[in-house]
Order: C-alpha cells, then structure tokens, then sequence
C-alpha cells in the first residue's frame, strides 16, 4: 500500500509524543523529607522508579497548606519544558541549557488517586480533614471544628460576647457557689 505524506507526519509525531515526558500517575514508595521522595511511576504499561524527587507543596509567600506524606500517597509525576536544576537552588534563571521534558526536571504533586480509592469529601466550602474523621470546615461565615479533643496553644485567646459554651452563654451565666461573678458576669 501507498503511503501519504500524512502518514509520515504522524509517524514523527507519534514518536515525538512517545519520548516526550509530560505527566505520569505515580505513588511514593520512599519518604526522605517533606520535600524530597522517591516514586514509582507508571510509563507505557510499565513501572519505573525514579530517586530524589521534589515535592510541590502548595505554599505562597504569606500562607501554607502542608500535608502529610506517606509511603503509598499517590499523585502524578510532573516534567517541567525546561532544565529547573538553577532554579531549584534559587536562581530565578531557570535555564540557559536546551533540555525539555527531561527525567531529571520533575516533580511530584499530591492527590490523583484512581476512582476506587477517592477520599469522599464532606460537604463546606473548604474543608481540612483527616481520614479518620477530624475534620476543620469553613462555611458561609462559620469554621465548623469537628472530632476529637480540641487544643489551643497561645498566650491568649478572644471569644466573642455571645460565646456559648455546652448551652450556655458564657459571660452572662449565674455563680451559685459564691465565686466573682456572682449572680452574673464573667468567669475568674
């Protein structure tokens, strides 16, 4: 038979996309820091392991969100178009050298998990939460703090004048053993 030019365009195009690192699911299989793991990843039909890995937490300069990380977490391993070695020691360069999608310019990113092993999230605007049931949600003008024992590390802490506590409110309840405060006010 044949063949077209067409033909031989996908041709190369097929063998450009078949060495082209973009994105692979992947799960941790070593934890060295909160910032560096080793991962397995799955390529072609294939499991390959890949050492010293990045991680990408999400941060900004003001605020955090740091989730633990476990051996079996599963996310995607990511491929950067460019050499990120200079920028990963802080050098806002990123790269002067002519290397894309390279196995050595990579990162993993949290969370893609196949459909029979997601998490089913509780209903809030945005919720933190822990597989065993502790949960922190924000919703509408509400912070819903949920499961277990609740501990607050701080010099000081404000509750509003309404504040209620196991039904009742707590700088208007009455004294009956004599205390300060008696008939009303707030507590010692």
């Amino acid at each position: 038979m044949k063949r077209k030019i067409t033909d031989s365009l996908c041709d190369i195009l097929r063998g450009i996309s078949h060495i082209t690192l973009v994105e692979f699911p992947c799960k941790i299989i070593n934890v060295h820091s909160p910032y560096l793991v080793d991962v397995e990843y799955y390529s072609n039909n294939s499991k390959d392991i890949l050492l010293n890995v990045p991680v990408k937490h999400q941060q900004t300069q003001k605020a955090y969100v740091y989730l633990g990380i476990n051996v079996g977490d599963k996310g995607t391993l990511r491929f950067f178009d460019n050499d990120v070695s200079k920028y990963r020691e802080g050098v806002d360069l990123v790269s002067s050298e002519i290397r894309t999608h390279n196995i050595n310019d990579s990162v993993f990113s949290f969370g893609f998990y196949p459909d029979n092993e997601q998490y089913v999230f509780p209903d809030g605007d945005v919720v933190i939460g822990t597989n065993n049931g502790a949960t922190v949600t924000l919703s509408n003008n509400c912070i819903y703090i949920n499961g277990g024992n609740i501990s607050i590390n701080g010099s000081n802490l404000t509750l509003g004048s309404n504040t209620v506590i196991d039904g009742k409110t707590f700088l208007e309840h009455k004294h009956t053993n004599g205390n300060q405060g008696n008939p009303t006010g707030g507590v010692i």
